[in-house]
């Protein structure tokens, strides 16, 4: 069933809901209606009346779980076609994959294909929300923004920026930079459901004058500000070379106007106590991409230390070192390394926090990346005035009974638990955005 665009509509199914706490609320039947902008006008675990449904075109998944639109913080487009290669250490992967790849985005035969792919491939796995890295080439950009409007997506994307320490084909220069972002954010910010997104790749990569830049053009036009921060170790050593009058990676991007409450930091695996106390005060969000940290052997994220001590989250899949765009085995990537990084802490003598439960990684993926970005008041969970992104998935993919069998483990955090851990790639059937149908499998 495909729903007209701009009509009131509505989904019948069982239903797993975020709470403001961090908490989950369950529905073995529940009724979510919106009008004809994908607003959510109605939402409970009890049936309207025959009224207040009338008009509206129902979508009926009653065997089905939806969840709210899931959310991906971290990602880099150009580098989907090699995710789950080459698991060595950050610098030298950038070398051998990264950079050359990039660089192919400047043909657009490359960069047209690969970007639908992209954002086509987040869509069917429920992902409606994604923030992502392009290359560094505004003909490319300018194709990437094209798809992303095409599919529905909302696509919060940046321009990479890089003035030294890459290969020549990839270097920009402030001035280049400037005139580039300026455009993009003139066209596509706020233009729909795009937003452009200020993104110096690291430090590495960029002079004193291109990261002033970043932080001054992000400030002036409220973007969203992404780079990376503390991933590797070597990473670090060559920061604090480049940047010799800092004490440490953070105070390298404060400097510089890069730290403020719109600012997403990915990986933050490192962070010393000062940093941690710097990126607080500025309210910036660590983004925490477990999945690429485990493939490159950069280390383990203390989330649950970072959350206890107030730092703000985020969760990203960090495609390619990340081998997935499922933000649900993303969820179970950070519970798993949750867990060994509890163990470590505990039998190394360290102080410690409880790992992340479902519940955290979850919430994280949802209305707490939507909080991240400054959109948990129209995103990230169901209710009345929010947006209807919806992602509704078949967990009977996800069975280890096939057939008239009945699983005795029914109750939805169980299936929930199995849509997790058992991921099936089919898994996602229909994905909403302002309830219209964006994706449909089959």
């Amino acid at each position: 069933m495909t729903m007209q665009p701009g009509k009131n509509g509505g989904l019948i199914s069982a239903m797993i809901n975020q709470t403001a706490d961090g908490r989950l609320a369950y529905f073995d039947r529940a009724c979510l209606l919106w009008d004809e902008k994908g607003k959510i006008t109605y939402f409970s675990g009890e049936m309207p009346s025959v009224d207040r449904i009338a008009g509206h075109e129902v979508l009926l998944r009653e065997n089905m779980i939806a969840l709210p639109g899931l959310i991906d913080l971290h990602t880099h487009l150009p580098q989907y076609e090699f995710a789950g290669l080459g698991a060595e250490a950050l610098l030298p992967w950038l070398e051998k994959y990264t950079f050359p790849q990039e660089a192919r985005f400047a043909d657009e035969s490359v960069a047209q294909p690969q970007s639908l792919n992209f954002f086509q491939s987040c869509l069917s796995q429920g992902t409606t929300t994604v923030v992502a890295y392009l290359s560094s080439q505004r003909s490319a950009a300018e194709i990437a923004f094209a798809a992303a409007v095409s599919t529905g997506l909302r696509a919060y994307l940046g321009l990479t920026l890089m003035d030294r320490n890459v290969p020549a084909a990839l270097l920009t220069t402030p001035k280049g930079a400037e005139k580039d972002m300026l455009a993009l954010i003139d066209r596509y910010q706020g233009n729909g459901k795009t937003e452009f997104v200020v993104t110096p790749r690291f430090a590495i990569s960029c002079t004193s004058a291109l990261l002033a830049l970043c932080g001054e053009v992000s400030r002036a036009h409220k973007t969203l500000l992404q780079t990376h921060i503390s991933e590797n170790l070597a990473e670090i050593e060559e920061t604090l070379k480049f940047f010799p009058q800092a004490k440490s990676y953070s105070e390298v991007y404060d400097s510089h106007g890069c730290l403020h409450d719109r600012t997403l930091l990915g990986h933050g695996i490192h962070l010393g106590e000062a940093e941690r106390k710097l990126i607080k005060e500025r309210g910036s969000v660590v983004v925490h991409c477990p999945a690429s940290n485990n493939f490159l052997g950069s280390g383990i994220m203390p989330y649950a230390r970072w959350q206890a001590e107030g730092l703000r989250l985020g969760l990203g899949t960090d495609v390619a070192a990340g081998y997935s765009l499922s933000m649900l085995n993303e969820t179970k990537q950070m519970t798993e390394m949750a867990k060994l990084r509890e163990y470590f802490d505990t039998h190394g003598g360290v102080r410690s926090a409880a790992g992340a439960s479902l519940e955290t990684a979850l919430y994280q993926a949802t209305l707490g990346n939507a909080a991240a970005i400054g959109r948990g008041h129209e995103l990230g969970s169901f209710a009345a005035g929010k947006r209807a992104d919806i992602a509704v998935i078949d967990d009977a993919k996800c069975d280890t009974l096939e057939g008239e069998e009945r699983n005795h483990y029914a109750a939805l955090p169980e299936r929930l638990a199995r849509v997790i851990y058992r991921h099936h790639p089919e898994m996602v059937v229909t994905t909403l955005i302002d309830g219209e149908i964006v994706f449909a499998r089959g």
